[in-house]
């Protein structure tokens, strides 16, 4: 069970910004998980790793086989040092695929990172990340060096191969860098089929590459609250996954938020930017739902995002 660790070299210039490599590592099949039950969730870092583990431990994430997750840390201080997604797959005893999107290279020469990451209770194969076009970033001064990478890994599962992948879209970007970030994503899946996808598309509806940004969309939430929760008709993206022939269609809850920064936002001014699709594999009818991200019903929350799941079949 070797581990792949080639993200911990420093990044490699390409045109549309440095880039890094993979890390991966698979397990023996676990049982007790469906890999075609998927979870996302955009974990900000990761830092409350036993919050979150706790939350994958108990109904309805307890069998979930699949997570599609954004926003992993690796050895962020920030976030605590932690090295979210090769710790949590190994808690959970399950493969992982850990793409970096955004991060620094220390004196010691080892990469401090946040990127996107896959677990399943299947093994991992033909693992790759797929770069996404860059946002021009006119007010907003990104921190870390690096480029936005999407992940993609296949299983097999009942002798069939099925496609698995991850994205984070840009949130200081219009709607339209967005779509065209999809159709980098989708593009390089091709025709494979079935497919699942999912991930943080940052679906705001809006362009946040804008000063007082948090005031606009605070602003525009409080006076277009439905927009935030159905923002279909606003993001270009939604096109784009029509096109490729995906579907978001009973793998998603209608109108129901996925996002706030704090319990005290009323669910009306909660936008929804976590999404599954899914192209050649059925949903399960009512299968779809939300999963707050807290440790229990008065507990702290683990995430500003909430888990969507939705379970397959083939």
């Amino acid at each position: 069970m070797a581990i792949h660790d080639a993200a911990r070299r420093a990044p490699t210039s390409v045109c549309s910004g440095p880039t890094y490599a993979p890390m991966a590592l698979n397990r023996p099949a676990v049982a007790a998980r469906s890999a075609l039950k998927v979870a996302v969730l955009n974990v900000a870092g990761g830092a409350d790793f036993r919050a979150i583990l706790a939350c994958l431990s108990r109904p309805p994430l307890a069998d979930a086989g699949t997570l599609l997750v954004c926003e992993a840390s690796w050895r962020m201080p920030k976030h605590g040092w932690v090295e979210f997604a090769p710790r949590l797959a190994a808690a959970l005893k399950m493969s992982f695929v850990f793409v970096p999107a955004f991060g620094r290279v220390g004196r010691d020469g080892e990469l401090r990172t946040i990127g996107n990451a896959i677990l399943c209770a299947q093994p991992l194969e033909d693992f790759h990340a797929v770069p996404l076009s860059k946002p021009p970033f006119k007010f907003y001064r990104h921190p870390l060096v690096g480029s936005h990478q999407a992940v993609l890994a296949s299983i097999k599962f009942d002798s069939r191969r099925v496609t698995m992948g991850v994205a984070h879209l840009e949130r200081r970007w219009d709607p339209e860098g967005r779509g065209r970030q999809m159709d980098d994503f989708l593009s390089a899946i091709g025709n494979e089929a079935p497919v699942i996808i999912g991930g943080d598309l940052n679906t705001t509806t809006i362009d946040m590459d804008r000063r007082y940004e948090l005031l606009r969309a605070a602003a525009a939430i409080v006076l277009h609250p439905r927009r935030f929760r159905e923002p279909r008709p606003h993001e270009p993206l939604f096109e784009r996954v029509k096109e490729h022939g995906f579907s978001i269609e009973e793998a998603n809850v209608p109108g129901v938020p996925t996002f706030t920064v704090s319990r005290l936002v009323p669910p009306l001014w909660r936008p929804k930017l976590d999404w599954i699709a899914a192209r050649g594999i059925r949903p399960v009818k009512g299968s779809a739902t939300v999963v707050p991200a807290r440790t229990s019903i008065l507990g702290r929350r683990v995430s500003d995002h909430d888990f969507v799941m939705c379970e397959f079949r083939l």
